[in-house]
């Protein structure tokens, strides 16, 4: 028949839309249900001008957006008045939707193709096969989250040219209501924006570093993780020498009174153990060679003891203080035999105890 070259293109077309969407995108299977009114082409010559349809169908979405749904839909026509005379038409098709719009109101456009079983009864008592397309838009609401109700104004073409002498093909005009049943939510119309209008996702927030020794160093970079708590540390992590410099805390000669400049500088030690509670010093007393070396180390002692008043006077624990110690004239960081040297070798010093 010269029908067959068609409708194998037909097949060939609908089977290769089928394959590409599938593999493109995959949602589960939903099933349609409708019913409306016929238009009858004219050149149809039957009795009444429209026929009653109805149909049902399954569909899948896609793409996002778009839907491909196969449908059976009958329509019966009186070809005179008698009741014997019918012109049925049974129109097996698969048709492509695109969706606009994100809300649960949708509009959609739609285009397709497949077979038509004709059937004329009692004027020649001939069934035959014929190719049909269609185009046509229509409304979609989704009612919850698994129905949504349509409808759809559509045009088909019946390519039919051996039912009536003289025509080639026939075109109708149908206007249907129904519903859309999905099997789950995701069957329902999607309100998948387009990649354009979909949100920003903000980038999730940086890993957060602790600091579980709590001596100030984060735990990424702390070499020594278990620093006692107060622990004077460097960059990374480990202990350090801390050196607290009394340089100027020198006394007069024969004096273990403390001077003004003595003062401040001892107010930085201050500051310096309450920064460090951890850490723990030896408070001792020095002095030059002139004088008897027992009167010295009295004195040395006197000195010391200035210091550790003057430090447990302003909040450091004496816990934290050893001594006072005095060393007298035992330990000379200078040379005796010049007063500059003997000057410096009067003095007091915190060394740090582990």
């Amino acid at each position: 028949m010269k029908h067959n070259r068609l409708y194998a293109l037909i097949a060939l077309s609908l089977a290769a839309v089928s394959a590409q969407a599938a593999d493109e995108y995959s949602k589960d299977w939903f099933f349609t249900v409708n019913g409306g009114v016929n238009f009858n082409d004219n050149d149809r010559s039957v009795h009444t001008d429209q026929s009653v349809i109805v149909g049902a169908g399954f569909g899948r979405y896609v793409a996002p957006k778009s839907t491909f749904e196969f449908s059976l839909d009958y329509t019966d026509r009186d070809v005179s008045r008698s009741n014997n005379d019918k012109w049925s038409s049974t129109h097996a098709t698969g048709s492509l939707r695109h969706f606009i719009g994100n809300g649960d109101w949708q509009g959609y456009l739609m285009a397709g193709g497949g077979v038509s079983r004709r059937s004329l009864d009692s004027i020649s008592n001939s069934v035959d096969y014929v190719p049909v397309f269609q185009v046509g838009a229509g409304v979609q609401n989704r009612v919850s989250k698994s129905v949504a109700l349509r409808g759809e104004l559509g045009y088909r073409f019946d390519f039919d040219d051996e039912a009536i002498t003289g025509e080639s093909q026939f075109g109708d005009v149908y206007l249907t209501f129904g519903a859309v049943i999905g099997l789950s939510e995701v069957s329902a119309p999607v309100a998948v924006a387009d990649a354009a209008d979909a949100p920003i996702e903000p980038p999730p927030p940086p890993p957060v570093d602790g600091d579980d020794d709590n001596d100030g160093v984060l735990n990424s970079v702390d070499k020594c993780p278990n620093t006692p708590a107060g622990e004077a540390v460097g960059p990374d992590g480990c202990p350090i020498a801390v050196v607290i410099d009394l340089r100027g805390v020198n006394f007069a000669f024969d004096k273990s009174e403390l001077s003004a400049e003595s003062v401040t500088i001892l107010d930085q030690a201050v500051d310096a153990l309450t920064r460090y509670p951890a850490l723990k010093v030896e408070v001792a007393g020095h002095t030059d060679s002139i004088g008897t070396e027992a009167y010295n180390q009295g004195l040395s002692e006197r000195r010391a003891r200035a210091v550790y008043d003057y430090l447990t006077g302003h909040g450091i624990s004496a816990d934290r203080l050893s001594g006072p110690t005095g060393y007298g004239e035992t330990r000379p960081i200078d040379s005796n035999a010049t007063a500059d040297g003997r000057a410096r070798n009067r003095r007091t010093e915190l060394s740090k105890q582990q």
